[in-house]
């Protein structure tokens, strides 16, 4: 019964809208402040001059089927469609077993003439990078990467496993 509903109400066409009041207010020759609004509103109800672009057909069509670009996956191949890992990820990042990513800190090799040797220290040291951007490299990679890679003297060994949290815990602690 609630399918048919649904079905139904997928098929009632969406309430058609004048072009010219849709089209005036994104397109629009007149640079945008307050005392232009109130001409364009005007515009849209009233009578439109003969050589405005709200006219032109082709802008019309164009402006119908607008669509802001969201950018999830970066790369495609060519020839299946399969999504590709961008190498500049792997490159500058690396992934933990847990899923985290780490990567060192910005300028490290950027005029250390000048930089003091607490700084240099610092720069030295690597990053955690936070939840949304760990989400954004995750869609950049391919399953490959994201598997856990066994190395071996890893100087990251210490880093896969997290023993802070006790869920995420794998040795009993032994000091309470």
């Amino acid at each position: 019964m609630f399918r048919c509903a649904i079905s139904v109400f997928r098929r009632i066409p969406p309430p058609t809208i004048p072009y010219y009041c849709n089209a005036s207010r994104i397109i629009s020759s007149q640079p945008r402040c307050f005392s232009t609004l109130k001409s364009i509103n005007t515009l849209a109800f009233t009578g439109l001059p003969n050589g405005s672009l709200v006219n032109n057909k082709q802008i019309l069509d164009i402006s119908k089927n607008l669509i802001v670009p969201v950018r999830t996956v970066t790369k495609f191949s060519l020839k299946k469609g399969k999504r590709k890992t961008v190498k500049a990820v792997v490159k500058r990042f690396f992934r933990l077993h847990w899923g985290g990513w780490i990567r060192t800190k910005i300028g490290r090799h950027k005029r250390l003439w000048k930089k003091s040797p607490p700084q240099k220290r610092r720069l030295r040291q690597h990053v955690f990078c936070n939840g949304t951007q760990n989400t954004l490299l995750d869609k950049m990679v391919t399953r490959y990467w994201k598997k856990p890679k066994y190395y071996v003297e890893d100087p990251y060994a210490p880093y896969h496993t997290r023993e802070e949290f006790p869920h995420t815990r794998k040795k009993p602690r032994d000091i309470y």
